[in-house]
């Protein structure tokens, strides 16, 4: 049910004269309506997976004392437009907005291209709990996250095969809220980890180095915690 990234750039954000007014009945949590059209916000139980901010970063250390940083920017984008088309005639293609959701992305980037690899990015956003490419979506408001990263090992079970060979697969649905595992890293107790570990990439994945990353330990409030490549080595977060 995913949202790819041809979807998301017809999700245009919505124009400043529309108004945010809630036309009809809060008819569940993360579902309100705009002009009559249903929006899917981001609510409180949310907010963990949001915790980060544009000028954070995250610095990691391996057990020779090398360390990597990344620097963190953050998009946010409320009461975005999603919009299906259709052919019309010789004019093109015809767009209409069917609903709004929110999105927030997580980049984070490093100049250091060695080691630990030189980042990716994490994706949470609200919708339909089904949607069908194209079409208005049904169901209750859902939150749904994905993330990709450069130099991990990746899965070949995602839904989809547009993060290819080096995507990690966040639980979803209800257990985007939890019961998560617990993890100490230099002494800071993280409590809402999420565990990514590479799987099979399949005969369509290159080859990789044992530098590429095998496991990779996110907490929903702090972020990435723990990076163990191919060849063993560890690193750790520093707090």
């Amino acid at each position: 049910m995913r949202r790819s990234l041809p979807a998301l750039l017809l999700g245009t954000l919505l124009l400043g004269g529309t108004s945010c007014r809630k036309d009809g009945p809060e008819a569940e949590e993360g579902l309100s309506y705009v002009n009559g059209l249903p929006y899917y916000h981001f609510t409180s139980q949310d907010q963990p997976w949001l915790q980060a901010k544009t000028g954070d970063s995250w610095t990691f250390e391996n057990g020779r004392g090398v360390r990597h940083t990344y620097a963190i920017q953050v998009g946010q984008y409320p009461q975005r437009a999603y919009e299906t088309f259709a052919p019309y005639g010789l004019l093109g293609t015809k767009y209409t907005v069917v609903s709004y959701y929110d999105e927030t992305v997580l980049s984070a980037f490093s100049p250091d291209t060695s080691g630990t690899g030189s980042g990716g990015n994490f994706h949470f956003y609200r919708d339909a709990t089904v949607r069908p490419y194209n079409e208005v979506g049904t169901g209750p408001s859902r939150l749904y996250a994905e993330g990709y990263w450069g130099k991990f090992v990746g899965n070949t079970d995602l839904h989809s095969d547009y993060y290819s060979c080096r995507g990690v697969k966040f639980p979803s649905g209800t257990a985007l809220n939890g019961p998560f595992q617990q993890l100490t890293v230099r002494g800071r107790t993280y409590t809402d980890v999420v565990a990514f570990i590479g799987t099979s990439r399949g005969p369509n994945c290159q080859p990789v180095s044992s530098a590429y990353l095998q496991e990779m330990y996110y907490d929903r409030q702090a972020g990435l915690v723990r990076l163990v490549s191919l060849g063993g080595e560890v690193w750790d977060r520093v707090p």
